[in-house]
């Protein structure tokens, strides 16, 4: 049977959201490195505009879909919780004095990404929230996310633990607005360029307006990101799908571009790991130090977020196969043919 290759537009989608995220990341570092005065007005301009990576990840989940199973769950977690034994363990040979047994229990738990068990949750949920998907019209799946954005968006600025977005609820959200681009939304006949061209306007007098409210009404910078920062907020929402949508009109195949979006994921666990972050942090310091232009900093520190993304690439293809010949083990043992048949028992679908 040949593989179908995935979409490559989609998959360029991915690997450009990875970067903003590795850019996103470095820029919130700095202000806990006390940087100087412009470089910081201009990393709290920037950040509202490049916070769209994670929205666009959970977008492509609902574009396509998640077709649930035990074998793709345990998967992802099996594959996160790898990722968090490796790094752990190569700390610990690195510096002893990190080595306990309750570090190492910690480890085979990946919850140290907010995202990891937030998606995890949102796969868990795929087979109940499918079910509305496939015969719902256009109308009705817009009346659920109309109610799941009052819930998120308006509810949520007074429930704590919604409050930034980062919960399953949103997700949800996210995921229905991206099953509805799909299959409900008749877009204009717009080119890329003109989709792109409007992008880049907005996000342009979003930065401005940000940067000159910053300068002197930082109130109104203050109202600006509350609009466009967290990921229950509308500003960020419209940015994200707005941003979405111009990949969705590109339309060609590469093997490269597949071949790098594959170890996203990976690039995420690497660079957002607890025991990797004082070292980034200590060169991102190092880099502000030896750069004394703002603007040539950002974007030396842009270049640098592309490089750590090549070099988790490679590490990934180095260390994936390790993973795939341990996760077959797992998939061919008794306890996974006993686990897989009791989930199909219970699946809704």
């Amino acid at each position: 049977m040949v593989k179908s290759q995935r979409d490559s537009n989609i998959e360029l989608l991915r690997v450009i959201s990875m970067v903003m995220i590795v850019f996103y990341h470095f820029m919130a570092r700095l202000s806990e490195l006390n940087s100087a005065g412009n470089t910081q007005t201009i990393v709290n301009s920037l950040i509202p505009v490049v916070h769209i990576g994670v929205i666009c990840f959970v977008l492509i989940s609902g574009y396509w879909g998640i077709k649930f199973s035990i074998k793709g769950f345990l998967r992802l977690f099996l594959y996160c919780s790898f990722y968090s034994i490796v790094i752990y363990t190569v700390s610990a040979v690195i510096n002893p004095d990190l080595f306990s047994l309750k570090n190492f229990i910690k480890s085979i738990i990946p919850y140290q990404w907010w995202f990891i068990p937030v998606y995890l949750c949102l796969y868990l949920l795929s087979p109940l929230i499918n079910i509305p998907l496939k015969t719902a019209s256009a109308k009705t799946k817009l009346f659920f996310i109309i109610i799941l954005l009052l819930i998120s968006f308006v509810f949520g600025r007074f429930v704590p633990s919604l409050s930034d977005g980062k919960n399953p609820l949103n997700f949800v959200l996210i995921y229905y607005l991206g099953n509805f681009l799909r299959t409900a939304v008749k877009l204009p006949s717009w080119n890329v360029k003109k989709l792109l061209y409007l992008y880049l306007i907005c996000n342009v007098l979003l930065f401005v307006s940000i940067f000159i409210s910053n300068l002197y009404i930082p109130k109104i910078a203050h109202i600006i990101n509350q609009l466009f920062y967290p990921y229950n907020s509308a500003g960020i929402m419209i940015n994200s799908i707005l941003f979405f949508l111009i990949f969705t009109k590109l339309k060609f195949n590469s093997r490269l571009i597949n071949w790098l979006s594959s170890s996203s994921l990976a690039v995420y666990l690497l660079h957002e790991n607890s025991y990797i972050i004082p070292y980034l942090s200590n060169c991102i310091d190092q880099l502000q130090n030896s750069t004394a232009n703002s603007v040539v900093f950002i974007s030396a520190l842009f270049a640098f977020a592309i490089i750590i993304f090549i070099v988790a690439v490679l590490i990934d293809k180095v260390i994936s196969p390790v993973f795939d010949i341990l996760f077959k083990f797992v998939i061919n043992s008794k306890f996974f043919d006993k686990l897989n048949s009791k989930v199909q028992d219970v699946s809704p679908e």
